[in-house]
């Protein structure tokens, strides 16, 4: 997943230690595991941050971890974002439960809709493409989800020409093909 998308290390947000934002599994909490990505990268991770990724909360679940966790289709600066991403949303999940109590729910969703906005606004295509790979592979459902309804955003109201740019896909039918394929989806076009 290292492709020329990826931008060095050095541009990539910082996200060497992530601190768990979710205390409530109290000595999990404390413990931190290291991702090892493609490119040599290593991240010392919370436990709770790092099972928001089912790939990873399994790997814990079967006693997987003590010698890292290597994750050959994930490169260091997506694996930073993708860290980003989870420990700010684990931080918002905690924040939300004490905002709970004072009952302001509104505004702790309107500043998670900001943040992911924000997040995936900064991001290039090819950057949002790796992050889509890496929560697929990740099993981090939250993130594939933000990640994709931001690529469907991206291509909304473009013509089928402009989508197959963005995909780099090549048009391969006829032109008999497309008038056919046109008629039978009407209401798409």
């Amino acid at each position: 997943m290292s492709s020329a998308g990826e931008t060095p290390a050095a541009e990539a947000p910082a996200a060497t230690v992530i601190s768990a934002a979710d205390k409530s599994s109290g000595e999990e909490a404390e413990k931190v595991i290291v991702l090892r990505c493609c490119d040599g990268e290593e991240f010392a991770v919370a436990v709770p941050v790092a099972r928001k990724c089912g790939t990873i909360r399994n790997m814990i679940d079967d006693d997987c971890v003590d010698g890292g966790v290597p994750l050959p289709n994930v490169g260091g600066p997506t694996m930073a974002r993708v860290l980003e991403y989870l420990n700010t949303k684990a931080a918002a999940a905690a924040g939300a439960e004490e905002v709970a109590a004072g009952g302001a729910e509104e505004a702790a969703a309107a500043n998670t809709k900001g943040f992911e906005k924000g997040f995936f606004e900064k991001m290039n295509k090819e950057a949002l493409f790796d992050v889509i790979l890496a929560a697929n592979y990740l099993n981090a459902e939250e993130l594939l989800d933000a990640a994709m309804l931001c690529a469907a955003d991206r291509i909304t109201g473009r013509t089928v020409a402009e989508i197959r740019e963005f995909f780099g896909l090549e048009n391969d039918f006829t032109p008999e093909e497309e008038v056919e394929i046109r008629k039978e989806n009407s209401w798409a076009f």
